[in-house]
C-alpha cells in the first residue's frame, strides 16, 4: 500500500487513498473529529484487507483459496468456508447464473486471450463437468471438499465480503467514529453520518463511457448501504468481456453494466455478477424477491431495465464523491455562436511519461475549460489529492481553484504514466449546456521534485474541425485534442 491522506474541506473529515490493493484501488472517507482516531480506523481497514487477501485472493500461490483449489480437499478458516458456502448458495438462487466453479474455463480464456477462442470440445467438457459436480461442506468439521478438475474462483463474492469486514474492523477498533465510505475498485459499502450530515452521494458511472474523466449520469443517495458494479470497461478475455456465461462459457459480451444497491456489499457484488447472466426479466424478477435491494441493468444496444424501488435512490442533478455530475438537460442549446453539434464533444488525448529520477511521484495534473474571455466553464480533471499540488498547479488553483464549492467532487489521485482520454460534451461544471462557438483548453501539469508546465488549445465546436496536436513538456509526453461524435 502507497496511500496518502487528503483532509476535506469540512473540518473532522478525512479521505485516504491506496493503489494496488486487491488488484485496484482502495478509497476511504472517515468522518471523525480526531485526524488520529481515522488514521487508526484506516490502520484497521488495511490490516482486515491485507489478512483476507491471504485467505481469499486467487491470485496469490500462498492463500488459503489456492491452497484448496490444489488440494481439493481443505480444513478451512471461518472466513474461507463462510465465503464457499454462500456462494454455493447463491449459485442455487440464481439458478446456476453465479457460479464460482468457472475457475478451469477462465484459465482457458485467459491462454488463449488475443490468439484464439476455446476449442468447442474443450468448452464443452469443461462445461458437462461443471454440471455434475458438487461442492461438499461440513459445518462440522469447516471441511470444504471439491471434485476433481474443479476450481473455485469466488472473487465475484470475496471482494464485497472484504469491504464489509474492514468497514466493521473500522467501527470496532474506533467506536466514536461518525460515518465511513470504504470503496474497493468501484464497489462500496457507506455507513452513518456523511461530511455533509446527509446520505452520501454516490455516482454511477455514465453506461459506455470510457474517458479517463467518466461522469455520473445518475446519482444514488444511500444510508447504510451498498453498491456493486460489473459490466465492461474494467478487464477483457481475448478481447470480450471477462464476464463468463455459466451456461454456455462464453463471454457475456451483450451486458454493458449491471449495477445493486444492497444490505451488504457481499449479497450485492453477487448479484451484480449474476445479473449479467440472467435473461433482463428474470434478473428483475429476482431482486424483487429480495427485501432491500435494487438493481439497474444496461445492455451493449442501450436497452435498460431497472427494479421498481431503483429511481427512489436516484437524486439528480447532485454531486457525487469523486465525480461531477450533470443534470438531465438537453443535448443542445443556442447562444450567440450558434447551436453545439449534437452527439460531438472534445476529445483530449494525453500521455504521461515514465521519467528515469530517482524517487518518481506522478505529475499533478489540472485540465479546465474556460470561454474566450477566460471564464471558467468546465473543470475535466484534477488528479493529485496531496497538499502540494493546490500550490504546485498555481494558474489552476489561483484563477479558480479558490472558487470552487466542493473540490472534493472532482479532485482525484494522480495518474500513473500511461496514456488517457478525457471527453467535454459541452456541458458547465453545473450540467447545464453551453452554445456552440470558440473555447481554450488548459492542461497544467507539475510533478514533486519535477517541473511545472501549462499549454492550450483553441478548440472550435464545428464538425470538421482540424486535429491539434502538442508537442512533448516537461511531464507530458503530448497532446492531442479532436472534436469528434460521441461513441
Amino acid at each position: 500500500f502507497q496511500d496518502s491522506l487528503h483532509s476535506l474541506p469540512i473540518a473532522g473529515n478525512f479521505r485516504f487513498h491506496a493503489d494496488h490493493v486487491l488488484g485496484t484501488s482502495l478509497d476511504v472517507v472517515i468522518h471523525t473529529e480526531r485526524e488520529s482516531d481515522a488514521r487508526r480506523a484506516y490502520a484497521a481497514i488495511v490490516a482486515e484487507i491485507h489478512r483476507l487477501d491471504s485467505i481469499l485472493s486467487v491470485w496469490r500461490s500462498d492463500s488459503e483459496i489456492s491452497q484448496l483449489n490444489a488440494k481439493g480437499r481443505h480444513s478451512a478458516s471461518p472466513e474461507l468456508f463462510a465465503v464457499i458456502a454462500a456462494c454455493e448458495q447463491w449459485r442455487s438462487k440464481t439458478c446456476g447464473a453465479f457460479d464460482t466453479r468457472l475457475g478451469q474455463l477462465i484459465r482457458h480464456w485467459e491462454q488463449h486471450s488475443g490468439v484464439m477462442t476455446i476449442e468447442e470440445p474443450i468448452r464443452q467438457a469443461l462445461l458437462d463437468q461443471l454440471s455434475q459436480t458438487t461442492v461438499t461442506l461440513d459445518a462440522d468439521s469447516q471441511t470444504i471438499q471439491l471434485p476433481e478438475g474443479i476450481l473455485l474462483t469466488p472473487d465475484a463474492y470475496a471482494k464485497g465480503y472484504i469491504i464489509d469486514k474492514a468497514l466493521v474492523s473500522a467501527r470496532t477498533a474506533v467506536p466514536a467514529l461518525k460515518g465511513l465510505l470504504v470503496d474497493i475498485g468501484g464497489d462500496l459499502r457507506v455507513w452513518g453520518q456523511t461530511p455533509q450530515q446527509r446520505s452520501w452521494q454516490i455516482g454511477v458511472r455514465d453506461a459506455f463511457s470510457r474517458a479517463d474523466n467518466d461522469s455520473a449520469s445518475q446519482v444514488l443517495a444511500l444510508t447504510n448501504q451498498a453498491v456493486a458494479f460489473s459490466g465492461q470497461g474494467a478487464r477483457s478475455l481475448a478481447g470480450n468481456s471477462h464476464l463468463l456465461n455459466p451456461q454456455d462459457g462464453l463471454p457475456l459480451n451483450q451486458v454493458e453494466q449491471c449495477v445493486v444497491v444492497g444490505q451488504c456489499a457481499a449479497d450485492a457484488d453477487a448479484l451484480a455478477t449474476a445479473l449479467a447472466a440472467m435473461p433482463p426479466l428474470d434478473g428483475m424478477a429476482l431482486i424483487e424477491q429480495l427485501a432491500g435491494y435494487e438493481a439497474q441493468m444496461i445492455l451493449t444496444n442501450d436497452q435498460r431495465f431497472q427494479s421498481a424501488g431503483w429511481s427512489t435512490l436516484v437524486q439528480s442533478g447532485q454531486q457525487a464523491h469523486s465525480v461531477t455530475v450533470a443534470g438531465d438537460m438537453p443535448t443542445t442549446v443556442s447562444g450567440p455562436n450558434g447551436v453545439w453539434p449534437a452527439g460531438f464533444q472534445a476529445r483530449l488525448e494525453l500521455s504521461i511519461p515514465k521519467i528515469a529520477v530517482e524517487k518518481y511521484r506522478a505529475p499533478y495534473v489540472a485540465v479546465w475549460v474556460t470561454d474566450a474571455q477566460k471564464k471558467r466553464i468546465r473543470t475535466l480533471a484534477v488528479w493529485g489529492k496531496a497538499d502540494k499540488w493546490i500550490d504546485s498547479n498555481y494558474i489552476w488553483w489561483k484563477r479558480y481553484g479558490r472558487q470552487m464549492d466542493s473540490l472534493d467532487s472532482i479532485a482525484r489521485p494522480s495518474r500513473q504514466p500511461g496514456q488517457y482520454t478525457l471527453n467535454w460534451d459541452g456541458k458547465d461544471d453545473n450540467g447545464q449546456p453551453v452554445p456552440a462557438g470558440n473555447y481554450l483548453i488548459h492542461i497544467e501539469t507539475s510533478r514533486e521534485h519535477g517541473e511545472h508546465s501549462y499549454q492550450s488549445f483553441e478548440l472550435t465546436t464545428q464538425p470538421g474541425a482540424p486535429v491539434q496536436e502538442l508537442p512533448a513538456k516537461a511531464e507530458i509526453a503530448g497532446l492531442r485534442l479532436s472534436f469528434v461524435r460521441s461513441i
